[in-house]
């Protein structure tokens, strides 16, 4: 009887041993502590490139312009404010919106008269990259755009979409350089090349 429970000791006191030394093994502890890393990047935030919201610049044209357009034209004025906003999705995904207002005086408008015109678009953006803040990206959008009318006395709205490419350049820690080329189609119009050089995001949370 003593002789079993001798063994039974001894047995006991060799896996509680192997099993210490299996959780101190350090391939073991360093390939645990390391699905435990990536579990908690998982779970703490659904984006690698920090940030979850971004609002573009379009082209920097929020402007008010007054002047003559021409050397025997009137003086007239012109208020120019575009913007567009993206919210980050999952899988390199942004989902937003932008919109233009547009306001001319009659001395420079496109249908001779005070007129306003108003661009709406819903918007989706696919990054290259996971770091969104230098990624090459592809970019859709479809909704209203104000164009001239027939007559050409007023602007009427008109479904259109565009597609287009461009490239982010982080250059401060929320703010990057965003330069882009669009094909733009606009109702019954002809498509147009647009290019946006001076064009900035800025992100944050």
């Amino acid at each position: 009887m003593f002789k079993y429970m001798m063994t039974v000791a001894v047995l006991a006191l060799a896996l509680t041993t192997t099993a210490h030394a299996t959780s101190k093994a350090p391939g073991t502890r360093t390939a645990q502590s390391s699905w435990n890393s990536r579990s908690y990047a998982t779970s703490s935030s659904s984006y690698s490139f920090g940030y979850t919201n971004e609002i573009t610049t379009m082209a920097s044209m929020g402007s008010f312009t007054s002047g003559k357009p021409c050397e025997d034209c009137r003086s007239g004025s012109v208020l120019d404010v575009g913007l567009g906003y993206l919210r980050a999705w999952k899988d390199n995904i942004q989902f937003g919106g932008e919109g233009r207002f547009q306001q001319y005086s009659e001395e420079v408008s496109p249908v001779g008269k005070s007129a306003s015109r108003i661009d709406l678009l819903g918007v989706a953006v696919y990054n290259l990259e996971s770091d969104f803040k230098n990624s090459i990206f592809v970019k859709g959008g479809l909704g209203i755009f104000g164009v001239v009318n027939n007559q050409g006395d007023g602007f009427e709205n008109k479904f259109g979409f565009f597609v287009g490419a461009g490239k982010r350049f982080n250059w401060l820690s929320s703010i990057a350089y965003s330069p882009e080329l669009r094909l733009v189609k606009r109702g019954d119009i002809d498509i147009a090349i647009e290019i946006a050089l001076l064009n900035f995001s800025i992100y944050w949370n």
